[in-house]
């Protein structure tokens, strides 16, 4: 009975810390937590052997492998420059070729999924269903802290994957205000 009561106590640990490293890593994308400072993004980027661009209020990966699937990566930053959110996106393919760009919508969300949990609902769009600018193909509402769709875009005649994860509360973050210690007056006083 000590035997059977022991397996089952390490099963029972075995699968909460399971959860909980399922549940640490939903925040953070490539390793880098989400609330890091620019300069960290920029150094784990790099260390990973990533070129990356400061676009202003963001960071950019021109290629980035998401798994199979080659993508454009732009790490955002708040007021008070820390990582909130990213962008992944595929490139971009003419009208003749959109299936390629709900293919590739597709194993994004199935990536998503595999991350963030079930889906709040099927694919919204097709090939023929799309439309000009942004077509929601697949949202989740499963990660508390946590804003993740999937979408297809369409400008003009050109079509292209996009995956957006925001991290809600370093969204609305305010802008802190650092307190000046008062200096002791240098200028003479007569």
């Amino acid at each position: 009975m000590p035997k059977l009561f022991n397996i089952l106590t390490l099963l029972v640990l075995t699968l909460s810390l399971e959860v909980f490293a399922q549940r640490h890593s939903e925040l953070e994308f490539a390793g880098i937590p989400f609330g890091a400072t620019r300069e960290t993004v920029i150094e784990e980027l790099m260390k990973m052997g990533y070129d990356t661009f400061d676009q202003g209020g963001h960071i950019q990966v021109p290629v980035f492998k998401f798994g199979e699937l080659p993508v454009q990566v732009d790490f955002i930053f708040n007021k008070n420059d820390k990582f909130y959110a990213f962008e992944i996106r595929t490139g971009r393919v003419e009208e003749a070729r959109r299936g390629k760009a709900i293919e590739a919508v597709d194993y994004m969300s199935e990536q998503f999924t595999l991350k963030y949990g079930k889906p709040s609902g099927d694919p919204a769009v097709n090939e023929l269903t799309l439309r000009a600018g942004r077509n929601i193909y697949q949202e989740w509402y499963g990660v508390k802290a946590l804003n993740a769709a999937t979408s297809v875009i369409q400008q003009g005649y050109k079509f292209f994957a996009m995956g957006v994860v925001e991290h809600r509360t370093l969204a609305k973050e305010a802008v802190t205000v650092k307190k000046v210690k008062e200096q002791p007056s240098v200028v003479p006083v007569f």
